[in-house]
């Protein structure tokens, strides 16, 4: 049992990783699995900024952390954080084969990160950001089954070439789209070569749900 235990618990209770820590408090990932593992204490120059982020008594943090007690510290009202936005996690899987109906934003979760992270991905507000599950081989090597999509919802037509959520008929598909600037038309290409490209003559024209701003693979 480490003696960081309950500074992991207010991460975990908080859908923190290891990632937003590091962002957030501007230190090493690797460190907060050194320090959860109790190999390493806090650097006495973050020790404020750790009090601050998970709303920790500071002095009662700085002596804990210099071995002074065993005493826990106490949580405190008087937070100073860094911007937390949520990022909803719906219940629709958007398909990568065979389509799937009724796109609705069933709210299953969230995902709690920093704005400064959230920055990196978009400068959109977070309330335009969803993120889904990808089913289906059509879009492999690029995505896979369950692989984490994030999605921006505000992008309703293509603006430029790259990966959107689309609606052709009753079925929602991650494709890319590749527009032709001389006259306008669009190639909807599956990234699977078994999958046949699609061509469109006119891109304004393309149902889009959102544009794909983000991928990531699914962790075993």
């Amino acid at each position: 049992m480490s003696r960081w235990d309950f500074l992991k618990q207010i991460a975990d209770d908080n859908n923190l990783t290891q990632t937003d820590l590091a962002k957030a408090l501007g230190w090493q990932q690797t460190r907060f699995s050194d320090l959860f593992s109790d190999k390493i204490s806090i650097p006495a120059k973050k020790v404020y900024d750790f009090a601050c982020f998970f709303g920790l008594d500071y002095k009662e943090l700085k002596d804990y952390n210099d071995n002074k007690t065993d005493k826990i510290p106490s949580r405190t009202s008087e937070v100073i954080k860094p911007d937390i936005v949520h990022i909803d996690v719906l219940d629709v899987r958007a398909c990568c084969g065979d389509g799937i109906e009724n796109f609705t934003e069933n709210v299953i979760g969230q995902q709690m990160m920093t704005l400064p992270a959230l920055r990196e991905f978009t400068s959109q507000a977070p309330e335009n950001i969803k993120i889904i599950k990808a089913i289906g081989e059509s879009m492999m090597p690029t995505i896979h089954t369950d692989d984490v999509v994030w999605v921006d919802i505000s992008v309703k037509a293509p603006t430029s070439d790259g990966l959107y959520i689309l609606c052709i008929g009753s079925d929602l598909l991650i494709r890319r789209i590749q527009i032709n600037p001389f006259d306008n038309t669009a190639m909807i290409r599956a990234d699977n070569s078994q999958y046949a490209p699609i061509p469109h003559n006119n891109y304004r024209n393309i149902k889009v749900i959102g544009k794909v701003i983000y991928h990531m693979r699914k962790t075993a």
